[in-house]
């Protein structure tokens, strides 16, 4: 049985115990996961479809059978053409199920869910993610081995951003371009997802995207990027100051990597994800900066940037090895400075190991 094969055995058991007769999966992570293939999802319903028994259903647009046939584990069962439409295919596909619970991709088109309906109209729809999740959240040596390839990569690339990229007078935006220049030189297959460089006030904002501000002599800068090899993802965020930090900045950037220590420290198997949470936010409240930590410690990663498990307060799930998350204190002070700190760590058998081992100093850069 190969790797697909077993996810899918895996899959057919949970749904099983679940009650579930169908799922359906569109292009994303969880087609990726259970098939090796993917693409964007587009207007042409492309649906990988799992009873609870026997083999996949999979309804390919004409357009991508070919390629499909070359990819996937599973062959393409029933081929629509544009002409044609997805419509009789659909039935055709779905003849002989007797679906009455049938779980969707999270993230299936609402055209593709309303073509399910109407084909299975005396079925109920629930989400698939409880029975995804469940097979997506411990991650193999396989897929290790790639996030830890691809955490080397980001790893690397900071240090050259350090060397080699110039931050007086240049724009986020341009920033951004050479970093992500440098982690494709890297050996990346491409980005993880949208480049953050946010320098001055915009540090005091969490998500503040790459614009067109000029970084001036005593800005705070937040780099927050990652990338993908062979679909799985990293993610890290250093911060550094243009020319010498303020007491006030070694005081924010000291409380975050006490912070981080502890969630660190914190995660081993058995511990809820919600007492990681606990543990940081409570080092940084004891230091008088609670108020100004406004997110989740952390985000599970893999195939998706954010997926499960998540690191936050209401959260028991229990940790289990090979969950993999981030740990990443922030404390964004308005109008003023942010400083955020962030790794990447895999649940261990004695704890927790951080995939991600470049500097997490406070840097000053000259330039």
């Amino acid at each position: 049985m190969n790797m697909f094969e077993e996810r899918l055995r895996k899959l057919q058991a949970l749904m099983e115990v679940s009650g579930v007769d169908l799922t359906v999966v569109g292009p994303g992570a969880d087609m990726l996961y259970l098939t090796g293939f993917s693409d964007e999802a587009r207007e042409r319903p492309l649906l990988l479809m799992i009873p609870v028994e026997g083999a996949p259903r999979f309804l390919v647009p004409e357009l991508y059978a070919h390629q499909v046939e070359e990819v996937a584990a599973f062959p393409p069962t029933h081929v629509w053409s544009d002409s044609q439409g997805p419509e009789a295919a659909l039935r055709e596909a779905v003849r002989g199920l007797e679906a009455e619970r049938v779980a969707v991709d999270d993230d299936l088109a609402a055209r593709a869910v309303l073509l399910l309906q109407d084909a299975l109209p005396r079925a109920s729809f629930s989400l698939a993610s409880p029975l995804l999740k469940e097979l997506r959240m411990r991650k193999s040596p396989g897929e290790l081995e790639l996030m830890e390839r691809a955490a080397a990569i980001v790893d690397r690339s900071f240090l050259r951003v350090l060397e080699n990229v110039t931050f007086f007078g240049r724009t986020e935006r341009e920033v951004a371009r050479d970093l992500e220049g440098i982690v494709l030189e890297e050996g990346a297959a491409g980005m993880a997802f949208e480049t953050l460089v946010a320098s001055g006030p915009n540090s005091a904002l969490p998500h503040h995207r790459a614009g067109e501000r000029r970084i001036e002599f005593g800005d705070v800068v937040i780099l927050d990027f990652g990338c993908r090899v062979g679909g799985y993802c990293s993610d890290i965020t250093r911060t550094v100051v243009c020319g010498e930090p303020t007491p006030r900045m070694r005081e924010v950037h000291r409380v975050i990597l006490e912070a981080q220590e502890e969630g660190v420290r914190t995660a081993r198997p058995g511990i809820p994800a919600q007492e990681v949470d606990r543990a940081v936010r409570g080092v940084i409240s004891r230091a008088g900066f609670g108020e100004w930590f406004v997110h989740r410690t952390g985000h599970g990663i893999g195939l998706e940037v954010h997926e499960e498990p998540y690191i936050v307060e209401g959260n028991p799930l229990s940790l289990e090895e090979g969950m993999t998350f981030s740990v990443e204190p922030g404390i964004y002070l308005p109008g003023a400075f942010g400083i955020r700190v962030e790794d990447i760590v895999v649940v261990e058998s004695g704890g927790a190991r951080r995939l991600n081992r470049c500097p997490r100093e406070l840097v000053a850069v000259a330039r």
